[in-house]
């Protein structure tokens, strides 16, 4: 194995585990181009083949489908990673995440939805000792995701629901949310590449009709307000989808909080991946914005007891407690709000 401990942009090589040779070919010659190191290992990998490789800053593995293989080598890096301390990455498709989610345990990973160069700089940025901030500091062109407005952003939510919730929780008890990752001002604008993704709503995935009638709607009500009024909302929100382009008006966290509050009035569950698409922006944005606002108890993960292999995700009082107190506020003042 290579033994070189020369000086790397991430403290080290990327190992990259994958039999995508497209996928290797990009990966290498991207890493590469920024003066990384990149070295790749075959899914079918024994546990002393990791333990060989040296020097390594950050493991990727890709995951295209849950056989025996795949699933070995991806229970085997979470091992090694774990066991070094290094962060996983792990490349997967939006139809397997529910299924990778509940398999990894894990806490140091990042998900990749897409063959985004951008999107793998981000993460490698987030996750390694070593940021390239400093890399782009001059390039206005870079295509990498705007951490910093997400971090400000979540702490503005949090904020608004803490007030909202009532006089029995004050926003002053309640911690301001840090900035998960640690970018600095200098840090350019980047975004993820879109993947084809289509705005919906949890509803729709798990085979609900949400235009449905009010009366043929589930809805348990919280202070007058009913999983109809929640969904009409989210129509409207694609409604205007449709007159105007989508990204003037990309708001994940709110479509999420909505999403997840109509499902709560539903009593139904919502899947990572259903709410992913209910966020309407790229899966790997809408990912991250899940893991964060899940880091700051606004969501919470729940096991499903029936199939262990998905996780769903759901408001956590003190959010839903917020978004009621919020709807009320907007019917009392008589406000007119997509």
């Amino acid at each position: 194995m290579d033994d070189h401990t020369g000086d790397d942009i991430w403290g080290g090589q990327i190992l990259l585990i994958s039999e995508d040779t497209d996928l290797r070919g990009l990966y290498i010659h991207a890493i590469e181009l920024l003066g990384g190191r990149c070295a790749t290992s075959p899914l079918d990998f024994e546990a002393e083949d990791l333990a060989a490789w040296v020097n390594i800053a950050a493991v990727i593995v890709h995951i295209s489908a849950w056989d025996d293989i795949q699933q070995n080598a991806l229970e085997q890096a979470e091992k090694f990673c774990e066991s070094s301390h290094l962060p996983m990455l792990i490349r997967t498709d939006l139809a397997l995440l529910d299924t990778v989610l509940a398999a990894v345990e894990y806490p140091n990973v990042e998900h990749l939805l897409s063959d985004s160069v951008a999107e793998l700089f981000v993460s490698l940025e987030h996750r390694t000792k070593r940021p390239i901030s400093s890399l782009f500091a001059d390039r206005d062109n870079v295509d990498l995701v705007d951490l910093k407005k997400i971090s400000a952003d979540v702490e503005r939510i949090a904020r608004a629901l803490v007030k909202l919730s009532g006089p029995e929780q004050p926003s002053g008890e309640r911690r301001l949310v840090g900035n998960p990752f640690k970018e600095t001002d200098e840090q350019a604008r980047l975004a993820d590449t879109p993947i084809g993704f289509k705005a919906g709503s949890s509803a729709d995935l798990q085979g609900l009709d949400s235009n449905q009638p009010a009366e043929s709607m589930p809805t348990i009500s919280a202070d007058g307000l009913t999983a109809e009024d929640v969904r009409g909302l989210i129509r409207a929100r694609r409604l205007r989808d449709a007159h105007f382009d989508p990204e003037l008006f990309a708001d994940p966290a709110w479509d999420m909080l909505l999403d997840l509050m109509a499902a709560r009035l539903e009593g139904t569950k919502v899947a990572v991946s259903s709410l992913c698409i209910a966020a309407a922006v790229p899966p790997t944005t809408a990912l991250r914005w899940i893991k964060t606002m899940t880091e700051e108890n606004i969501f919470q993960r729940k096991a499903d007891e029936k199939d262990g292999r998905r996780i769903f995700i759901e408001l956590s009082d003190e959010a839903a407690a917020g978004m009621t107190g919020f709807f009320s506020m907007v019917r009392r003042e008589r406000l007119l709000m997509i």
